[in-house]
This record gives C-alpha cells, structure tokens and sequence, in this order.
C-alpha cells in the first residue's frame, strides 16, 4: 500500500480559496503548490495572499502565472448570453461592453485578423465569425452561441499574431513576483525557447535567486517546438483549454500523452490543466468522466495536476482538493497498471546515476529513495523514473524544498549540510527518522555528491540501514 501522494496538485487561488481558514484545510487536503494567477486580481491582493501562504506552511510552493500574450475581453456591463446568428461587434475601442459591442485588450487584432476567420471566446465554447472589419471593429456572427462575461478569454488561432511573450504588463507583473520570492512562474502562450530566455533575463535583473519557469503549451507553435521548449524549462503545463481550441478538442488527449512522456524523459516536471474537476465548480461531486480524467493523467505519467476554477471561484474549495486527492491515491493504488515509458538512451550522467538508484532499490526492496540536494537535481534524476517509492529530496536550500514539492512522489526537507560527506548523510538519516519518515528497520537508497557545495553533481549511491547509520 502506497502512503504518499506520488502525484501532486496544483490549486489556483481565488475569491473562494484566499481567506486563511480555507488555505489551511487545502493544505491538509492536499495542495502541494499555489498559484496565484496575474491575470485576476491586483499586486496587493495577490501579495496579501502569498504573504497568507508562507505563515501557514513556509514548504508550500507558490507560483505566479503571468497572462503572456492573451487576448482577453474587456469589462462587460454583465454576463450575457450570444445566441446563434446574433450579429456583435467586438472592438478595440476602450469602452463597457454590452450583449452587442464586446471589447476586447488587444489594439492590433482589427490589422492582424482577416475576414472570414472565426474567433472564439471561453475556451471556444462561443465561436464567431468574422463577417466586415470596418475602423477599430469587427463586425461578427454567432456560429455557436453560450455565455460570456468580463475577462473571458479570445483566442484566434487563425491569425498570425504578433504579440509575443512577454509583454509589457507581463514585466511589471515578474517585478512583483520576483520582488515577493515566487518559486515557479508560469509563463503563458510560450511560442519558442526565445520566449523563455527573455523571461529569464528580466528575473536576472531583478533577483538574484532562481525562479523556476514553467512553460504552459497553449498555442499550435509550441507544439512544433516542444523539444526545444522543454529543454528551457524547468517545467510544463499542458493547459488543454486554450491548446483545444488551438489545434482542436480531438487532438488534445494524444498530445497530453506525448509532453508527459516528452517531459518525464528529460526530467521536468509537467503539470496537467484544465476542467479537471470542473462540474465540482458548482457541485460536491465530480462527474464519472473527470474521475477517469484524473487517473488517466496519473496513469500517463503526470508530476501534478491542476485545480483553476475549481479551486478559485467554486463553491467547494476543500472538498475538491480533498476529492482529487482520493482519486490520485487509489489510482496510485493500483500502479501495477502502469507501464513504465522512460527512455534509456541518451541519458546524462546524473540521470544515469539516477536510474542505477531506482534500479537497485527495487531488487533490494529498499523503503525509500533518498537524494541529498542543492537545486533538486538528483531529485529529478530519481523521480523521472516513475518507480512507486517514497523519494526524499533533503535540502540546506530552501527555495529548492519548495520547489522540489511539485516533483512526482518527491518530499522535500529542509536541513543544513554541516560537516563532511559522511556526516552530512549521517544527520540526514537521523532528520528523516526523527520526523518519522523512516523506520528504524528500514532499508534506503541514498543519492549525493561527494563534493561538498558543488551543486547540479551526484556521483555517489548508498545502501544504509537506518538503524545502523544512527548507531554509527
């Protein structure tokens, strides 16, 4: 029976999630990382949150997702409904917005968009149809009606837009998170790695400690790039909505199979998104379906999951945590299904190190694997293997204990090296058993370098007893 959570969760906080009481019981539900979404919200509520965060549980990760290059509606005077046929105008204009006259953010879309292509709003649950572009408007068909509201999503994948990440509120939003101690930015509409590089010198900047970047694959772009996106990253995110009405509904279940597998290879972490539990929005059980939906993402490999709306505006915060947590565990109960799809061949040396671990500590039936890290490097090395053991990844870094978190059946510690070598892995043993992650008869395997303070190196494995380590 598998004790820990090997997948992790990822819940956006919102409205119905930022009081301090409800971010308690998330943590204890099951939340591993926070994400506190730019798009939403103001600097100083998203601040007020973080600061919430770090009180409650200082190894909970926090991420900010920055917008990118999303075109949004503007502020509607209220929630409308488009029905079939219905001619609306959308502009770029600086004005409310009504059932008729829709604004949107971006000021370049009458130039960059042709008549004839359609536009969708909400995730394409609303489709329009481009039918006369006249000054600062489009004028447009209803193809499939639905329900609109302030903010909601544009997306055109006909257009070849110009707009690239990231833009100017993106920089003046990685400012803050930078200036607050974010551990991940999730970075929206990623086009090609040389949207990456220009996130990263804009935090080189302004901090002088390592955020980790997250790459959300949404547009068809970063499908053809996806190689060289990954290996920028120090994560992914398939976020299915915006990458559906992209490339289609139907292709988005063997993609999402293809960038985990992609991503688990090359050792980075990779986030599954989108209506996961969405019907738990408004009800207290979720629908058959995103139960399956779930276990699938689990099954395929998936480091973490991620809660949106569920999470941020639903009326069931805790329970859908707690919810997806039951349903990791007992898919993650039955691991026995899962078919193991890490490729051997072109490995680095720490991921060859890495898998010898894993390796051996199955034919020795060991219970834990334990790696002693500066930047998560061995932790990942261990973890992309996907074998159902507890992994501890123990840490003199912090901002490494929180961002390690979102790693596949990772717990991460915080504890100072001190000493040499062999003293350091000695108190190590001793800092699992005392917390009472280890038995005294238990077997481990542990991972490290030799080198004292050199980081991003592992180089040696051992087998210990925990018993006789204390002892020794």
């Amino acid at each position: 029976m598998i004790q820990l959570k090997l997948s992790k969760i990822v819940c956006t906080i919102g409205p119905s999630s930022s009081d301090e009481s409800t971010l308690k019981e998330m943590i204890n539900a099951g939340m591993d990382v926070a994400r506190l979404n730019f798009s939403h919200g103001t600097h100083q509520s998203h601040e007020e949150v973080f600061k919430k965060i770090r009180n409650i549980d200082s190894q909970i990760a926090i991420a900010f997702d920055i917008s990118g290059p999303k075109i949004r509606l503007g502020k509607l005077e209220e929630k409308y409904l488009l029905e079939k046929d219905q001619q609306v105008i959308l502009t770029t204009d600086d004005v409310v917005g009504t059932k008729d006259l829709l604004p949107v953010n971006y000021p370049s879309l009458i130039k960059e968009i042709e008549q004839g292509s359609y536009v969708y709003i909400n995730d394409g649950f609303v489709k329009l149809k481009v039918i006369q572009k006249e000054n600062n408007n489009l004028v447009c068909q209803v193809i499939d009606g639905g329900y609109i509201s302030s903010r909601k999503g544009v997306n055109v994948p006909d257009a070849n837009l110009s707009m690239r990440v990231p833009t100017e509120k993106d920089i003046v939003d990685i400012k803050k998170a930078c200036e607050l101690g974010a551990d991940y930015l999730f970075i929206s509409f990623v086009r090609s790695s040389n949207d990456l590089a220009k996130v990263r010198k804009i935090i080189n900047k302004c901090s002088d400690k390592t955020i980790g970047l997250v790459s959300k694959i949404e547009h068809k772009d970063a499908i053809e790039n996806i190689n060289e996106i990954i290996a920028a990253s120090d994560g992914i995110m398939v976020a299915r909505g915006d990458l559906g009405v992209e490339v289609g509904a139907a292709k988005v279940p063997v993609l999402q199979k293809k960038i985990i597998r992609l991503a688990v290879n090359m050792a980075k972490p990779v986030i599954v998104a989108t209506q996961m539990l969405e019907s738990m929005t408004k009800e207290p059980l979720p629908t058959r379906a995103e139960a399956s939906d779930v276990a699938h993402a689990v099954f395929d490999g998936a480091d973490a999951l991620m809660l949106s709306g569920e999470t941020a505006t639903g009326r069931h915060p805790v329970t859908v945590v707690r919810t997806m947590t039951e349903i990791i565990q007992e898919t993650e109960n039955n691991l026995s299904f899962y078919t193991s799809f890490v490729s051997e061949s072109n490995l680095p040396k720490g991921g060859e190190i890495g898998q010898a671990a894993v390796k051996l500590g199955q034919k020795l039936a060991v219970d834990a694997l334990v790696a002693i890290t500066q930047t998560g490097y061995s932790a990942r090395m261990i973890s992309r293997n996907r074998v159902p053991l507890p992994i501890y990844a123990v840490t003199p870094d912090e901002s490494t204990m929180r961002k390690t978190n979102l790693l596949w059946a990772v717990k991460s510690l915080y504890h100072p090296h001190n000493g040499d070598f062999n003293q350091i892995i000695s108190s190590t043993i001793k800092k699992l058993h005392s917390e009472k992650n280890l038995q005294l008869n238990s077997d481990v395997i542990v991972v490290a370098g030799s080198v004292v303070g050199l980081p991003g190196r592992i180089n040696t494995i051992q087998v210990l007893n925990v018993k006789e380590t204390i002892g020794s």
